[in-house]
């Protein structure tokens, strides 16, 4: 059994383990308020009951979050009576290695839809980054250009 509460800036999750002992987890909200998605996938099964998404954020600190959000019969879904199935919302933090390896296996998924938000935004800083180089060096050759009188020209 678990209770959140809120206080403050925190956010408290109460667990009570099997002997009764009462743990609080406390979690620094404003931690999580900033945070950069770097990843999304979505299930596109033909069976709306099995589909589910994740997004990965990275986190102010560098560390990284799967939020998910699953319906009934979905990886994500819990069954609570013969038939009757809830689907799950959830947070969960992940290491780079295992990451790398949530990113490799999602790719290649089949039926389903992947975002490599990172590459996206690496692709579109290469092409500023391959513009700007470009316009420079056309300005310095346009300079030098002007620069040499037609006498100069060796044709």
């Amino acid at each position: 059994m678990s209770k959140i509460s809120q206080s403050g800036n925190n956010i408290n999750r109460e667990l009570w383990k099997a002997n009764n002992e009462k743990v609080v987890l406390i979690m620094d909200k404003r931690k999580y308020e900033s945070k950069t998605l770097i990843a999304e996938y979505h299930s596109l099964c033909k069976l709306e009951d099995c589909r589910f998404s994740e997004s990965v954020y990275e986190l102010k600190g560098g560390s990284k979050i799967i939020e998910y959000d699953g319906n009934g019969l979905s990886i994500y879904g819990t069954c609570i009576a013969f038939g009757k199935h809830v689907g799950r919302k959830g947070v969960y933090s992940i290491s780079d290695n295992d990451y790398a390896l949530w990113k490799e296996l999602r790719k290649e998924s089949k039926n389903s839809f992947f975002v490599d938000w990172e590459e996206e935004r690496n692709e579109y800083f290469e092409e500023v980054v391959q513009e700007e180089y470009n316009k420079q060096i056309s300005l310095e050759h346009s300079n030098i250009l002007e620069s040499i009188s037609y006498d100069d020209l060796p044709f």
